[in-house]
């Protein structure tokens, strides 16, 4: 129906482009009226609107009040962008909602509340309020409730908010549908010519609170927001904007030498942005979650506990970063904003259900018969969290305040233990791996949290179900004693934080006659910290996740963080960080003809010899790639090996290449290939570089960083036997 539904827009688009007049072209100015540059049949969302304005006449008023935009494609009220071509989702409020939202704003307001709203009459509205409402009920794509399930919208509202849909049944059993888990929808997916329109009984006001204030919000976190503040950590999750000058309408370079590429798009946004893990006081205070009994019901329990963990280090100085309460609550922040669930788009713990207008579907390519993982870095330095979604484990497991049993497979899970979660290495660590996430409907059960909002302005709040602590030895040989692998988009929370990874909208076509590439996002040097070029003539950039094939772009996870160059690229990224030890690094990427000769360098020594990434260099005998269609399994295992002698790997094999065909899988393509760059020792306390410096001669370069791995000695020292996903 989505794919249908687009079509037609296209058509329609071109059937009104058509019916234009020469100068209409060749005239571009800011005064254009959007709303007589197409012509449609049916009804548009403004026309539905205006066609009931006995029931939505506040908000028709918010919307041309509204006014957006800065070039002259959008330039106008958001009432003007309703009435052209385009494909929206709408949320639509009735006029007893705004009149309710207005009158509760105001009161907040006299009560020293920063709303911006000081009086209940829709008359007296700012143009701001108008703008913020207006974007809160607005996001750029035609989506379907059914398309959504229980989650988030895959895209943001315009004003960059989460929109979590619930399915809930009332005390008749009727179904219904729940937005941010106060909102109810009372009409769904009324399907207008340019998108579809949703009628609900309150105004969509997502917190603008930051991150500290919204877990104050809640009296349940009484304890972790005491801490926030004791540690002096409330200061910088009350970070955001990160560069108020930010211009996200400034056009990047053509990716390639071909000016038919076009090009490039700037991130939308600048912002820093966290998750914050916290443990309820109910939690706390239950002395069978911590193997010392211990009822934690005060900042001085908090620390005692920490202390079995972090040591005794400055005990009572708690906003020293060596004290073991500073450094327990540091271990709960993560770097980015994730969404529990969203079905698409930038934001995901994991990605489920993914699919983009580029032909990828993140569940064609990886079966959910495989688990789903990543790995964040957290405000403790030089620690990680691991994050599963165990497809393959269906242990029973019994949400809180509920007696419906789910399995692992169903949760998202912070720090999964090897053999399925059964492992641990110190036997009280058994109390605190395997932590899992809630989900909003679960954290409203627990005491004191029915209203429980957990989207901040810049943060995501969840509860866990287990007091999380981080410990070295536990990390090192057991949660983290396999083959990691980032997806390269992974290694940068920037591209999170600011809707570039796996981003869905292709935003402006064209900007004042300048065609634009929208499958790409130009990453401005200094906008991720841990991602430094090292030459002017060098540019980054992220395509988005496309269609993968056996005999081209054979890429993991279908997206790549590019480097070109019209000279020698020249950049680097700091490794993610992983507990002491000895490592193999491997560097995943897809052979082509124009990725050049690349010399690598590891904390700032070289690695071997440079290698050739072009696409004729499978050829080369010192490689040794097979073909292994016609071969026995020993004899594909030898051949295995003497790859690896030669410093090479075949892609790993649980990625699907070509979807509808399992038997063809990143193992089968002879351009997708892993490089050994070397074994190394790391150690956790510093900062390590990667660099990539091309050595050919001049010429025009891009290159591919597809995915890194890091893998412990007892993995890839065949102790424990590594298998080919």
């Amino acid at each position: 129906m989505k794919k249908a539904f687009r079509k037609s827009l296209k058509c329609l688009a071109f059937a009104a482009a058509i019916a234009f007049s020469g100068p209409a072209f060749i005239s571009c100015t800011d005064e254009i009226e959007m709303e007589n540059r197409f012509t449609f049949k049916g009804e548009l969302i403004s026309t539905y609107l205006e066609n009931n304005s006995d029931r939505f006449s506040s908000f028709i008023y918010i919307l041309n009040k509204a006014q957006i935009g800065r070039d002259s494609l959008r330039t106008g009220s958001m009432f003007k962008t309703l009435s052209t071509y385009g494909a929206y989702t709408c949320f639509v409020p009735t006029n007893e909602a705004i009149d309710q939202f207005l009158k509760e704003q105001a009161d907040l307001y006299h009560k020293g509340e920063k709303t911006g709203i000081s009086s209940p009459y829709l008359e007296d509205l700012a143009d701001s309020s108008a703008v913020e409402i207006a974007k809160n009920h607005l996001i750029e794509d035609a989506i379907k409730t059914i398309d959504v399930g229980n989650g988030s919208y895959p895209k943001s509202t315009m004003n960059h908010r989460e929109t979590k849909l619930e399915t809930k049944n009332d005390e008749n059993g009727h179904v219904y549908l729940l937005l941010n888990g106060k909102v109810r929808i009372l009409e769904n997916d009324l399907e207008k010519e340019n998108g579809y329109v949703n009628v609900i009984d309150k105004v969509l006001a997502p917190s603008k609170a930051l991150a500290f204030k919204q877990v104050g919000k809640h009296a349940s976190f009484s304890l972790f927001y005491q801490a926030l503040e004791a540690t002096g950590l409330n200061k910088i999750i009350e970070e955001h904007e990160i560069d108020p000058g930010y211009d996200p309408e400034v056009i990047g370079p053509h990716f390639s030498h071909k000016s038919q590429f076009g090009k490039t798009v700037y991130p939308p946004t600048r912002f820093q942005k966290f998750t914050i893990l916290v443990e309820s006081d109910d939690l706390l205070a239950d002395p069978t979650k911590n193997h010392l009994g211990l009822s934690i019901q005060s900042l001085e329990d908090l620390e005692k506990f920490a202390s079995e963990w972090y040591g005794t280090k400055d005990l009572g100085n708690y906003k020293s970063t060596e004290n073991p309460l500073y450094q327990f609550m540091a271990y709960h922040i993560l770097d980015r904003k994730l969404e529990y669930l969203k079905p698409s788009g930038p934001g995901g713990f994991i990605m489920e259900n993914y699919t983009s207008k580029y032909e990828f579907d993140i569940d064609a390519h990886i079966p959910k018969t495989h688990d789903r993982y990543d790995y964040f870095e957290t405000l403790l330095p030089h620690t990680s969290i691991k994050c599963t979604k165990p497809f393959s484990n269906d242990k029973e497991y019994i949400p809180y305040g509920t007696t419906e049993k789910s399995t692992f497979s169903n949760e998202i899970i912070l720090n999964y233990a090897q053999d399925e979660g059964e492992r641990c290495v110190n036997p009280n660590m058994q109390y605190h791996i395997n932590v899992v996430v809630e989900k909003d409907e679960i954290t409203r059960k627990r005491p004191g949290l029915a209203e429980f909002e957990g989207d901040a302005e810049n943060a995501r709040v969840y509860t866990i179900d287990r007091i999380l602590v981080y410990n070295d030895d536990e990390m090192k040989d057991n949660i983290l004693n396999e083959r990691m692998r980032w997806d390269a988009s992974s290694l940068f929370p920037e591209l999170t934080n600011n809707q570039v990874r796996w981003m869905l909208e292709e935003r402006d076509v064209t900007k004042s006659g300048t065609k634009i590439n929208g499958e790409l996002v130009y990453i401005p040097n200094g906008f991720c910290k841990r991602l430094r070029r090292n030459n002017e003539d060098t540019h980054m950039f992220y395509q988005r996740p496309h269609k993968t094939l056996k005999d081209n772009y054979a890429v993991y996870m279908g997206d790549e963080l590019l480097a070109s160059s019209d000279g020698a690229y020249d950049f680097e990224y700091r490794l993610p960080y992983v507990p002491s030890g000895t490592y193999e690094i491997r560097f995943g990427f897809s052979l082509n003809a124009s990725r050049g000769v690349c010399q690598f360098y590891l904390g700032g020594k070289v690695c071997g010899i440079p290698v050739d990434m072009r696409r004729d260099a499978i050829k080369d005998p010192t490689i040794g790639w097979f073909d292994e269609s016609e071969m026995s399994e020993s004899e594909i295992r030898e051949n295995d090996k003497s790859l690896r002698n030669r410093g090479w790997m075949k892609g790993p094999s649980g990625y699907i290449l070509v979807p509808g065909d399992d038997n063809i899988s990143m193992r089968d393509s002879e351009f997708a290939i892993r490089k050994i760059v070397g074994i190394f020792n790391i150690d956790r306390e510093s900062d390590v570089w990667f660099r990539f410096k091309d050595v050919t001669e001049k010429g025009y370069k891009e290159f591919s960083q597809d995915y890194l791995e890091i893998v412990p000695k007892s993995i890839y020292d065949g102790a424990t036997p590594e298998d080919d996903k």
